[in-house]
């Protein structure tokens, strides 16, 4: 009964394979992933029977085209693959791996019947990428497909546009230093086996810089089963070499941050000071965490209410309590933290170099790790490591914390 199902199920994907709705669909093509040597070795076996007797020049970029084209075939697996096939897109670049041969290889397996394809097209101002996906042949190649993909990207610091595009950038001793951190973290976590129940997690880590290397900055984790992708309390189940761990986090770090910029020690907890009910004080790090992003108070007042708006549980909670909006608690929030309220609802930018303080941070305590070959997990402003180095997450966390602000103290839970 059970087989009949999954078959029928799999026969309605054939059926809409290659259909409008479906390729909309689509997923966008990622130089970023990678396979694991197993899906290596296979990818080259395949790649010498449809080029020989060929003489090609740099054979081993063209393999890795091939690895990178069907990483992304059978991570999309019964989805389709967006890809432009105009060479100017494939210019080597600083977060370029694959090159123009990928078009040639779309061609083969295509002829081959590895792939079928929807060609793009272009015409009276609008734009469409070609589409590919992998048919059974390719999928059956590989059987253990997500298990053999990986995400690797080629540059660990990125900097994006404001429509969040990647952008070109000189290194300076800054981004040289960001880079050798990430790459020491991800080859000490590379190493240890992490996982989730059965599954191992994919732990690379890259910093992310918005415009300038001033803003934003903080650490993510990207691909499949990426472990910033699970919630706090998933997280509390992961294991690394077969040991339990612990996570720690900075408590309200960034109202925190910004006082120890106006040179002032804070104490207590920044978001519980205008109530101090334990079921309202998720509201409260929304609202006050939104006055800190938002350009204005009418854009912060309406970010909070439409968390509130979409958080069910926790809005009849409040409604009980007489709590049904954000306006009355932002205006204490202006009178409670009337030394940094100047801060409020200023723009974007505000909690961009915020953040950008607290990435490095976080780069500081995952370097600490790292050196001594210890695996870390880092989640922005939390922290995961095996039980065992619990106290010394606690107080490194502390000591850079004060490095960082000249001396000033914040609580670590």
């Amino acid at each position: 009964m059970k087989n009949k199902i999954i078959k029928k199920a799999r026969d309605e994907i054939d059926n809409r394979k290659g259909t409008g709705e479906w390729l909309e669909n689509s997923i966008n093509f990622n130089q970023s992933l990678r396979l694991d040597d197993k899906g290596r070795e296979a990818v080259k076996h395949l790649f010498d029977p449809l080029y020989q007797g060929v003489s090609l020049y740099k054979r081993e970029q063209k393999h890795l085209d091939l690895e990178i084209l069907i990483a992304n075939l059978i991570k999309a697996k019964h989805r389709a693959v967006s890809i432009s096939l105009n060479r100017n897109t494939w210019k080597a670049g600083q977060y370029s791996r694959a090159s123009y041969f990928i078009m040639e290889l779309v061609k083969v397996l295509e002829r081959t019947g590895y792939i079928k394809m929807k060609k793009g097209h272009n015409y009276e101002n609008k734009a469409r990428m070609s589409r590919i996906w992998a048919t059974e042949k390719l999928l059956q190649y590989i059987p253990e497909f997500h298990s053999a993909v990986i995400y690797d990207p080629k540059e660990l610091v990125e900097l994006r546009d404001d429509k969040g595009k990647l952008k070109e950038y000189k290194n300076t001793a800054e981004t040289h230093r960001i880079r050798k951190i990430l790459q020491l973290t991800n080859a000490v976590n590379g190493k240890a086996d992490i996982r989730y129940g059965k599954y191992k997690l994919n732990p690379c880590l890259l910093a992310v810089f918005n415009r300038k290397f001033t803003l934003y900055g903080r650490l993510h984790t990207r691909g499949h089963r990426h472990y910033q992708s699970f919630s706090e309390q998933e997280r509390a189940e992961i294991t690394i070499n077969q040991q339990p761990v612990i996570e720690l986090d900075y408590s309200g770090l960034h109202p925190h941050l910004l006082y120890a910029k106006e040179g002032i020690q804070f104490f207590g907890d920044p978001y519980s000071i205008v109530d101090n009910r334990p079921e309202v004080r998720p509201f409260l790090k929304t609202i006050l965490l939104c006055m800190l992003n938002a350009k204005d108070e009418t854009h912060a007042e309406r970010a909070a209410n439409y968390w509130l708006f979409n958080n069910h549980d926790e809005r009849e909670v409040l409604k009980g309590i007489d709590i049904t909006k954000a306006r009355p608690l932002m205006e204490a929030f202006k009178k409670a933290h009337a030394k940094i309220n100047h801060y409020f609802c200023t723009g974007k930018e505000t909690g961009l170099k915020i953040m950008n303080l607290d990435a490095k941070i976080a780069l500081d305590v995952i370097q600490h790790f790292a050196k001594q070959d210890i695996p870390i997990l880092a989640v922005h402003d939390s922290f995961v490591v095996q039980e065992q180095y619990k106290d010394e997450l606690f107080q490194v966390m502390k000591k850079v914390y004060q490095q960082k602000t000249g001396g000033f103290r914040i609580r670590v839970k």
